[in-house]
């Protein structure tokens, strides 16, 4: 077992979620604020990339580079413009209930997570299903019995789709079939500790193993492909959640992580709290077609 702890790169957010590595470029969204952000580590410039005042969450690319957000407040997909604006793609309003992460495949296909019902105003917790959007703009559903789910990525040949289901503690994996059909659902691991191993977000590397973040105790656990937990890393903080994951740097080995100093009854409050970005190294690196 590998135990590490991670390091601040930058700071100054409020709440970071979506994280995705692409060219050259660590790419977040901070829900409260309404931006899309590109961030060169190596130099800790910021940019915004887009602005758009409904809650950006999930972020994803297109085969030609076309960025892709998730935004909750109006339950859509965007597509990101060269001059920072977003266009919509496709209404998630009638199958989602605040849309969440993202994964963009190869193709172009979307798969959306949902938390499922109204969370921070104190809802009794629904099962939901999985969001599909076609590179057309087509929008479909798969799976079911999802609580929060939540963190999304694809295995490395693409074959199998993993998902952090928060508040079942648990990871749950589909079998993608060659048309981006989901079908065979399982748990892959189930996690025991409502106090300490709600899951969050996930990015998989090269070797198939899975990252997963734990806000509640504040590290991120790499799962082998079997299930077992090779390493461990902690935040930068103690008690600082993390919630979102990307594997990038120059060669793939580098673990950005966003993390937060926020609980959920703050989070509640318009995500209040502040928010960063920490890295740590790591052994395996992510995935090529993620530069």
């Amino acid at each position: 077992m590998s135990t590490r702890t991670a390091a601040v790169v930058t700071e100054g957010f409020q709440y970071l979620e979506g994280a995705r590595w692409h060219r050259g470029e660590l790419w977040c969204s901070d829900i409260p604020q309404g931006r899309v952000y590109r961030i060169r580590p190596e130099t800790g410039a910021v940019a915004v990339a887009a602005a758009v005042d409904a809650k950006p969450s999930g972020l994803g690319f297109r085969a030609d580079g076309t960025p892709l957000v998730v935004t909750q407040a109006d339950g859509a997909l965007r597509s990101i413009t060269p001059d920072g604006g977003t266009e919509i793609v496709a209404s998630l309003r009638d199958v989602a209930v605040a849309a969440n992460d993202m994964w963009v495949d190869p193709q172009g296909r979307a798969y959306i997570t949902q938390i499922g019902y109204d969370l921070f105003n104190g809802a009794e917790a629904e099962m939901s299903r999985m969001i599909v959007v076609s590179p057309e703009g087509e929008v479909s559903t798969a799976g079911g019995g999802l609580v929060c789910p939540n963190g999304v990525g694809l295995s490395p040949d693409g074959t199998v789709l993993y998902v952090a289901e928060s508040f079942s503690l648990r990871i749950t994996a589909f079998d993608v079939a060659a048309d981006g059909e989901l079908k065979g659902q399982r748990v892959f691991r189930q996690f025991d500790n409502p106090e300490a191993e709600v899951v969050d977000g996930l990015c998989v590397d090269s070797e198939g193993g899975i990252w997963v973040t734990f806000p509640l105790s504040s590290e991120v656990r790499r799962l082998a492909p079997d299930g077992t937990v090779t390493d461990r890393i902690a935040t930068a903080e103690p008690g600082h959640f993390v919630v979102s994951c990307a594997l990038g740097g120059p060669d793939l080995r580098t673990l950005y992580l966003c993390t937060a100093d926020t609980d959920l009854e703050r989070m509640a409050n318009n995500f209040e709290g502040t928010a960063r970005v920490e890295s740590a190294m790591v052994s395996v690196p992510g995935l090529a077609n993620e530069s």
